[in-house]
């Protein structure tokens, strides 16, 4: 009964039938407003930190950027869960969504546990080891410690988002990221500044926002899945738990190259973090806010390449190879012509955004460069993520890892190694950016071009 319900519901799937623009806008929109609510909630943790001072913003930084490492397996299997359930829906193989589902949770809470191990014994070493003076690794424990312990937390509301997303509805985690933030914004100054009778915890109480937060929204992800008017539905946990060896295996077969692309791109951001923190702490304030606005003005091309990834996988499922490419094409010329916009706006307000997150001083002074130089690359930025994101959504992840090899750890981190090792100023550093940027679009290029995405083949498992 539930797979004739659900084969009648995707006789009407906008993804894979009708107009491609309308489809695309329709996953993509709730897609990118629940990215601008996350930006929101990066926003919110950077306004309070930064009310803090340099060495709340170094260590929070810093932070941020040993999670981004530690986190690479959670993002391939994230990567690996989009391209599987997106093919499985298009295909109308509704009954191995749930598998999927539940197999993708056994990957990624096991590598969360490791984490929880890490962040309780070892934060205050690994940002020393990173390059933090002591006082700015001590404050920055104090946020790392506890966002690693609960990361499993962050990576069940990762997995749940991208299945609703997967299956075309992007509606639910927007929704649910709009709670997110009303939690998150009220937790964020209660905690930190000790409102309403709360302990002060500075740093600290940032963390505990966003699990909080987080939590609030893994809740009420589970609660959708079991309204009435779901009863039927293709996202729901398994009724019974099963372990399927090969499927796993498949799976890990996506995951690896994606954790590796995404490993590769932390490593590079955090090996470009201990070159900008030779120049001092006000360096490494100034280039944790550049990234974080750098991430703002990228909300609308992850919300729309997402919603290429789902498009590209559900119509290689039902065979449609031209639509997904078409889709590809559109979405690529929206992105850029925004970026465009944002790269200007960067660059004429610069000044004002970077002292609105809290840079003074000589963090400003570092920061303003940044602004001038790396947004104009921004448009290519966003023609390199569409074509990375469309052969993702195909489970084609290699191409993406060679593209973070070749462009931000050889030449990115290569060009800003040479630069300190001239004693060059900061902002040469800044070029380094432009030209790792440069490569990666090249490389997504001409791997896209090859179309090898196109007949890519996954295996979901059960039955055929």
């Amino acid at each position: 009964m539930i797979g004739n319900t659900l084969t009648i519901k995707s006789s009407n799937n906008l993804l894979t039938e009708g107009p491609v623009g309308k489809g695309l806008l329709v996953v993509a929109l709730p897609i990118i407003i629940s990215n601008l609510l996350a930006s929101v909630l990066e926003v919110a943790d950077m306004y309070f930190i930064g009310r803090l001072g340099d060495v709340s913003i170094a260590g929070g930084a810093m932070s941020i950027s040993i999670i981004l490492v530690l986190t690479t397996v959670i993002f391939g299997v994230v990567t690996a869960t989009a391209a599987f359930v997106s093919r499985a829906y298009g295909s109308e193989r509704f009954e191995r969504i749930q598998v999927i589902l539940s197999h993708s949770l056994y990957l990624a809470l096991t590598f969360s546990m490791i984490l929880a191990v890490i962040g309780a014994f070892w934060s205050q070493d690994l940002l020393l080891l990173l390059g933090a003076d002591p006082g700015v690794a001590a404050e920055g424990a104090r946020f790392l410690s506890p966002m690693l312990i609960g990361m499993f937390v962050f990576v069940t509301l990762m997995i749940l988002t991208t299945v609703f997303q997967s299956t075309g509805d992007s509606r639910t985690p927007m929704f649910v990221m709009i709670a997110v933030n009303i939690v998150n914004i009220i937790l964020n100054p209660t905690l930190i500044t000790g409102l309403g009778g709360f302990p002060e915890l500075g740093i600290a109480g940032s963390a505990y926002a966003s699990l909080a937060s987080r939590t609030t929204g893994v809740l009420l992800l589970i609660g959708v899945m079991y309204l009435p008017s779901r009863k039927n539905g293709p996202v729901r946990l398994p009724t019974k738990w099963t372990f399927e060896p090969r499927l796993i295996k498949d799976i890990v077969k996506v995951t690896i190259p994606s954790a590796v692309q995404s490993g590769v791109r932390s490593f590079a951001f955090l090996g470009m973090t201990a070159i900008v923190a030779l120049y001092g702490t006000a360096g490494v304030a100034a280039y944790g806010i550049c990234q974080r606005l750098d991430m703002l003005g990228l909300v609308f091309v992850m919300g729309l390449s997402t919603g290429v990834a789902v498009m590209v996988g559900q119509n290689l499922g039902a065979g449609k190879v031209e639509r997904a490419e078409k889709a590809v094409r559109i979405a690529m010329i929206a992105n850029a012509s925004f970026m465009a916009i944002v790269g200007v706006l960067y660059l004429l307000f610069a000044k004002y955004l970077l002292a609105f997150f809290g840079a003074t001083g000589e963090s400003l002074a570092n920061g303003i460069p940044f602004m001038q130089i790396v947004p104009l690359s921004y448009f290519v930025i966003a023609m390199a993520m569409t074509m990375g994101f469309a052969m993702n959504g195909a489970g084609m992840t290699r191409p993406g890892m060679y593209a973070a090899i070749a462009g931000q750890l050889i030449v990115q981190v290569g060009l800003a190694a040479i630069v300190v090792a001239m004693g060059l100023p900061l902002q040469f550093i800044w070029f380094a950016v432009v030209c790792g940027t440069v490569v990666v679009f090249l490389c997504d290029l001409f791997f896209y071009r090859q179309g090898a995405w196109k007949t890519k083949k996954l295996n979901l498992g059960g039955e055929n």
